[in-house]
């Protein structure tokens, strides 16, 4: 391989003047140099006055073009360099060197970039002589350089494109470069950051977790520790000026040299804030109740697993309140339920007041809550319940009114009353219910007697949803007779259970049941198709009218569709409306006065009869009664079981009756039993009585036998 000659060795070569250098060893070794070799005047237009052999491969001009025109050179500089180089050549006579890069025109008008490098030569008293130098082409350098110019351009813009922060961490760990997403990502600039290892920013760092970063667990210094790539770390930036942290996933990976060692490290930072975001915000609807923000009923059970696993490792207790509000239905249908969550929102923070840090409040739904005491026994629980019920007792401002509620709180205590979560709340929601039994606003501790009522309860309730579906209710009917005429002028219709195993069960035992389950509405509208359906059939096989009273409950006059219901079944059975007579009680016409009164309304207006049931037992008001559309008032068997022996209860019947006249109200008496009974009320004027003197309640078939023309 020939030694290349640089400028140097020609510079020396040129500065021997001595008779052995030998011009044909020169000359082989400008021809071999990859450079063109040229002198020129010292001064003027720096004409050309010599030219290597090989200036036609550089630019494919003939060395004749140069030599015979002065200016030939100068003027095929591109007209942008030109001056540029004039400096230059200039500036050697101040005894420096020339090395410029600048444009030339070839033969073929394209441009050539090529590096001029010069010297002044002098003689022996320092007058210059001529300058000589070398051109080297430098196209193929140029086109690299831009290519990679435009390669490191291209891939900036693409790295400030791409919508993740991007670090290369050279081997210790400190960072050589960025892009600006990184700078946007940690809140700082590009100074802040470079030459710096992470744990140096001005920015903190916390892990998945939310604990601090340790120095070994950021990116590059985890691929350092174990020389491969490290991916999914998600890290939280903590900026001062930033109210919220910012999450990103941080991926890093190592770039290795031949001999295995790591050249440098890039770590990709992207922006995950949104989805954190979205996922905390999917775990607060999941576990958080959305109106009080509480705990829900997953949550909920979840704290009272974790409770119950810390309870047995360090073998301690603890309470689980169940609390039901007393009267927030009421505020809920009168008031809106608007107010109802206003109402709902107010009660969850005085619960959140009345208990201690580590202490939970959740809320299940409805108006019902929970409250999870850690560490506590019987003494604490009742501490804490009475202070909760105490706390629910005293007003609520909602919009201007003020609201008196209470609450009723059932307890169950770990691990007496259960060891698992679910055992724990049902029989803290079985003693809530009997503390709401007892009267409300109270707290009761669960015991294992009020599993077994409750489980009585539940089996009610199961069989009577399969009494219903099997046809077991029956209606039997009890004979009202007119004192006046001694005839049968109607019949209370009374639900009778024969169980198949149990044999008949009495209706004091089960519609309770049924009132609270709400399955009275479905065995109430039974009683009326069934009763609506065996007056057809009176009617079609030709017997005298006669009107049935059916007795309405409270959970069926909550029901906003029983008007209508009531008025399809006489549709679709085809009866006169005015055989139907409903009986309600004081106490249900008095608890929604003013739903109750339109629905009297437009029963009457469709020929449906009234009457007052148990009369005597509540606390209607004459001037109450007057505004009711009523027919009848029955007096309850409790005053007329006296009247024989008790002056009181004569007094009462009498002023009942009395009142009932005045009103133009017909007056029947139930549970007449005695002669003595019927004698009394025939004196003061009643006008139907009704009870086992007569007839008890009898069944369908009977009833027809005695209503046969």
């Amino acid at each position: 391989m020939n030694k290349l000659a640089t400028l140097d060795n020609v510079f020396q070569y040129a500065d021997i003047d001595s008779p052995e250098v030998k011009l044909d060893r020169l000359a082989h070794l400008l021809s071999q140099a990859p450079v063109t070799i040229y002198t020129c005047k010292p001064n003027g237009v720096f004409g050309i006055t010599f030219l290597s052999d090989n200036i036609k491969d550089l630019f494919g001009y003939k060395a004749e073009e140069f030599l015979h025109n002065p200016d030939f050179w100068i003027n095929n500089i591109h007209p942008e360099d030109r001056d540029l180089v004039i400096s230059g050549m200039n500036a050697i006579h101040a005894g420096k060197s020339l090395l410029r890069k600048y444009r030339f025109k070839m033969k073929n008008s394209h441009w050539k970039w090529i590096r001029d490098r010069a010297r002044l030569v002098t003689d022996q008293s320092g007058k210059p002589i001529e300058i000589i130098g070398a051109w080297t082409d430098m196209s193929e350098l140029i086109q690299i350089e831009d290519a990679l110019r435009q390669s490191e351009e291209k891939h900036r813009f693409l790295l400030e494109q791409i919508n993740a922060g991007i670090m290369i961490h050279a081997p210790d760990t400190r960072v050589a470069s960025c892009n600006r997403q990184t700078c946007n990502l940690l809140g700082l600039n590009e100074q802040q950051i470079l030459g710096k290892v992470a744990a140096d920013f001005e920015c903190a760092f916390i892990c998945e977790d939310e604990t601090p970063m340790r120095f070994d667990q950021f990116p590059a210094n985890q691929v350092i520790r174990q020389n491969k790539a490290v991916k999914n770390l998600v890290i939280g930036i903590v900026r001062s000026d930033l109210s919220d942290n910012r999450w990103v996933m941080a991926n890093a990976f190592p770039e290795f040299n031949d001999e295995g060692e790591i050249l440098n490290i890039t770590v990709t930072l992207i922006d995950i804030t949104e989805h954190v975001k979205s996922q905390e915000e999917i775990h607060r609807l999941a576990h958080y109740d959305s109106l009080t923000q509480l705990p829900n009923r997953f949550l909920i059970h979840e704290r009272i697993d974790q409770a119950i696993h810390s309870s047995r490792r360090e073998n301690q207790s603890f309470a689980l309140l169940f609390l039901d509000l007393d009267n927030f239905k009421i505020v809920n249908d009168s008031l809106g339920h608007h107010r109802g969550d206003l109402l709902l929102q107010q009660v969850s923070d005085r619960l959140k007041d009345c208990l201690r840090k580590g202490d939970m409040a959740g809320r299940l739904g409805g108006d019902e809550f929970v409250v999870l005491l850690p560490n506590t026994g019987a003494d604490g629980a009742a501490h804490v319940s009475s202070k909760i019920i105490e706390a629910i007792n005293a007003p609520f401002d909602v919009e201007e009114y003020l609201l008196n509620i209470g609450t009723s709180i059932g307890i169950s205590i770990y691990p007496n009353d259960g060891l698992e979560s679910d055992t724990l709340t049902r029989h803290a929601d079985i003693a809530m219910y009997h503390a709401k039994a007892s009267g409300g606003g109270r707290n009761c501790f669960f015991d294992s007697e009020m599993n077994a009522r409750i489980e009585y309860r539940l089996v009610m309730e199961r069989d009577m949803y399969l009494a219903l579906d099997q046809h077991q209710f029956q209606l039997h009917y009890q004979p009202q007779i007119d004192l006046s005429s001694g005839k049968m002028v109607a019949v209370e219709a009374l639900i009778r259970w024969p169980h198949p195993q149990r044999g008949m069960i009495s209706p004091a035992e089960f519609i309770p049941i049924a009132e609270d389950s709400g399955l009275i509405m479905q065995i109430g509208l039974w009683v009326l198709q069934r009763a609506c359906r065996d007056i057809k059939t009176w009617l079609a096989e030709g017997h005298p009218r006669i009107k049935v009273a059916i007795n309405l409950s409270l959970r069926q006059l909550q029901n906003p569709q029983l008007f209508a219901q009531i008025i399809d079944i006489i549709d679709e059975t085809g009866i006169p409306p005015a055989c139907l007579e409903l009986e309600l009680t004081e106490s249900v016409m008095m608890e929604n006065h003013d739903v109750t009164l339109d629905f009297m309304a437009q029963c009457r207006n469709f020929g449906i009869n009234f009457s007052i049931d148990d009369f005597g037992t509540g606390y209607s008001s004459l001037s109450y009664l007057t505004k009711l559309p009523l027919d009848k008032i029955k007096i309850d068997r409790a005053f007329v079981k006296d009247i024989a022996k008790d002056s009181d209860a004569n007094t009462i019947v009498s002023a009942i009756i009395s009142m009932a006249k005045s009103l133009r109200l017909k007056i029947v008496a139930e549970g007449v039993e005695t002669e003595e009974q019927l004698n009394y009320l025939k004196e003061c004027g009643c006008d139907t009585v009704q009870g086992f003197y007569f007839s008890p309640a009898i069944s369908y078939a009977m009833l027809t036998q005695m209503i046969n023309p």
